[in-house]
């Protein structure tokens, strides 16, 4: 039978300090417990997205993309730039799989207004 709890924020060795697995490795331990979805929600970026979406599939288990998304406002109500540490993160995960490439879209705005040149 399969494990009816979903992972909803798993970041993958692509997400620097903050994750270590592959992410094939990630989809693998969630076929190992009969998990039929896992999400992906890489620090501040998508970058682990295809390799993840290409091993979900394969391994029949339902892809979910969203980002960890970091942010730390500054004393005069702005964004921080990516070098300062950050204080807080909130987590996207679109309702439906058509609003994936959104959150590319918003990643890029974010950056633009914030002037981040790094994750």
């Amino acid at each position: 039978m399969a494990d009816p709890f979903v992972h909803l924020h798993v970041a993958s060795g692509y997400s620097l300090q903050y994750g270590a697995s592959h992410t094939h490795v990630l989809v693998e331990r969630a076929a190992e417990q009969e998990m039929d979805a896992l999400a992906l929600t890489d620090r501040d970026g998508t970058y682990g997205a295809v390799r993840f979406v290409k091993a979900a599939m394969a391994a029949r288990i339902r892809p979910i993309l969203g980002v960890d998304l970091a942010f730390a406002s500054s004393s005069t109500g702005g964004f921080e730039t990516a070098l300062v540490p950050r204080a807080s993160s909130t987590i996207g995960v679109p309702e439906k799989a058509r609003s994936t490439p959104r959150i590319g879209r918003i990643l890029a705005a974010i950056a633009a207004l914030t002037n981040r040149t790094a994750p």
